[in-house]
């Protein structure tokens, strides 16, 4: 082993950001020595480096997991209960007591160093109580060295050369050799649990890229620039509700709605969070009025701040994309909605924006297009809709009245092409989406069985959409038993539901 120093060694860091404290793994006295990460698996390359960074260092061994309650995503593919059998597998082959905790994460970095202490202290029933006096570090994230050095602890940093566990998840997902990398005890957990099945399956999904995005052939440039330009009627429909504190706007996007949530609650804590890195890249890259935005990225379903710590979640224009991603399933916007109501704290509250089914939505009607280019696109629409579920399409008649054509089909699914008809870029994404999930009251019964109080549950049709994409372009007429009936009103657009959370314990 290559000789160290014994003395400190400061760790050069960017311009502006405190140095870590680093310490080499010579003679390193100490009560603990926390060792923190995912802990996905463990490499013979990686198991190596630290064994020599722990041979000489003294102390009880505290293992903690990142990411609790985030397992089954491809960020976190194993739950944290096979992560803790993979860290006992190397611990014990270490001969030195130890201990192995799971802590959910945290996007208020400031406190992250003081949340893995608390829930280690919790967790522990009092007993382990770490603080720069008594814990020395162990890990190789520079981010995660920077945060425990602004609270005065130091660090040992392994050596990262060689494999490691993304290297190893990698290698999985690809059907490649990945047991050769692994230790033995990381192959027994693996092959055990299920866990290799699980992650080729995870990484084979069609609509998630090998970052965690929604697709792989969205414009994101275009799909910003639609976005963003229906923002002054987000605002108008989210701001009034918002219950100051802390604010999560969950699938955040370009950024655009935190600058506002920035300039009008400049004492609140803001944060972004989405799944996408190049949505996420231009949030990050927007410039807000107060000192008080975080961009993280995360999965909008997953639980992901503290219980009772948020005072306003936003879903905007998110929650049928959580549904349509997942298989067109309705008890994946329940578990969002779920998360959602344990991280709020008492009268919390939750606002959603987003597409909304028609009350009447199975009544049959009749549907004309203003030309033939027009009447292809539905045609195309009618074969392709909802392309991924077990029955994409969509049923319908063809029948000319006086001349002209028209198609009979569910008021829901005309409205499922009306709201998709101008997405002509994005057309192979957005038609696989489908935008009116729920009616304002089924949302409403569901917040409720939830154990939220709904506030509002309303719906509107936007009155530039009307002028500018509807008139003119589409209508609609009721059926009268298979012949066309009187011109029918265009379907809402938009749903807005607020609801809050009233009680602190009885969620099911």
């Amino acid at each position: 082993m290559a000789k160290t120093h014994v003395k400190q060694m400061p760790r050069p860091a960017p311009k502006g950001k405190p140095a870590a404290a680093l310490v080499a793994d010579f003679c390193v006295d100490a009560q603990y020595l926390l060792l923190l990460g995912r802990w996905h698996g463990v490499t013979k390359d990686q198991e190596k480096s630290l064994k020599r960074a722990l041979k000489h260092a003294k102390g009880k061994l505290v293992f903690v997991i990142t990411g609790d309650g985030q397992g089954g995503t491809k960020r976190h593919p194993l739950y944290a209960s096979e992560r803790k059998l993979v860290v006992e597998g190397f611990a014990r082959k270490l001969g030195r007591p130890y201990e192995v905790h799971a802590v959910a994460d945290t996007s208020d970095s400031p406190a992250w160093t003081a949340h893995v202490c608390d829930v280690v202290k919790s967790e522990s029933g009092g007993t382990t109580l770490l603080n720069a006096a008594n814990t020395v570090l162990v890990s190789s994230n520079p981010d995660v060295n920077q945060h425990f050095a602004r609270a005065g602890f130091k660090a040992i940093m392994p050596s990262t050369g060689g494999k490691l566990p993304i290297d190893l998840l990698q290698a999985v997902a690809a059907g490649r050799d990945w047991k050769a990398m692994a230790t033995k005890e990381t192959r027994a957990v693996y092959e055990r649990e299920g866990i290799v099945e699980r992650i080729v399956t995870l990484f084979r999904e069609v609509l998630l890229n090998e970052d965690g995005e929604l697709s792989h052939g969205r414009d994101y440039a275009v799909y910003s620039q639609g976005m963003d330009a229906s923002m002054a009627v987000k605002i108008q429909d989210i701001c009034p509700w918002i219950r100051p504190g802390y604010i999560v706007d969950k699938g955040c996007g370009t950024g655009t709605l935190l600058i506002h949530l920035s300039n009008l609650h400049p004492t609140s804590q803001i944060v972004g969070m989405d799944l996408s890195r190049d949505l996420l890249h231009r949030s990050e890259s927007q410039h807000y009025p107060n000192h008080n935005v975080a961009v993280v990225m995360g999965n909008i379903i997953h639980k992901r701040f503290a219980d009772g710590k948020v005072s306003t979640i936003i879903f905007s224009s998110v929650m049928h994309e959580v549904y349509s991603y997942n298989g067109y399933d309705r008890d994946q916007i329940r578990l969002a909605l779920k998360n959602a109501w344990l991280e709020l704290e008492l009268h919390g509250r939750v606002i959603i924006r987003d597409g909304v089914k028609p009350k009447d939505g199975e009544r049959l009607v009749w549907l004309r297009c203003k030309d033939a280019e027009l009447e292809e696109r539905f045609r195309k629409f009618a074969r392709e809709f909802k392309g991924k579920s077990a029955k994409p399409g969509v049923a319908y008649e063809e029948r000319v009245f006086d001349g002209v054509t028209h198609f009979r089909m569910t008021l829901h699914e005309a409205n499922e092409f009306l709201s998709k008809k101008d997405y002509v870029t994005n057309w192979a994404m957005e038609v696989n989406e489908e935008f009116g999930v729920w009616t304002t009251d089924e949302w409403r019964k569901e917040l409720t069985d939830l154990g939220y109080r709904v506030l509002k549950s309303d719906s509107y049709l936007n009155p530039w959409i009307e002028e500018n994409r509807y008139e003119g372009h589409v209508w609609l007429f009721a059926d009268k038993d298979g012949k066309l009936g009187e011109r029918l009103p265009y379907c809402d657009t938009t749903g807005v539901i607020v609801a809050e959370k009233v009680e602190t314990e009885g969620l099911t």
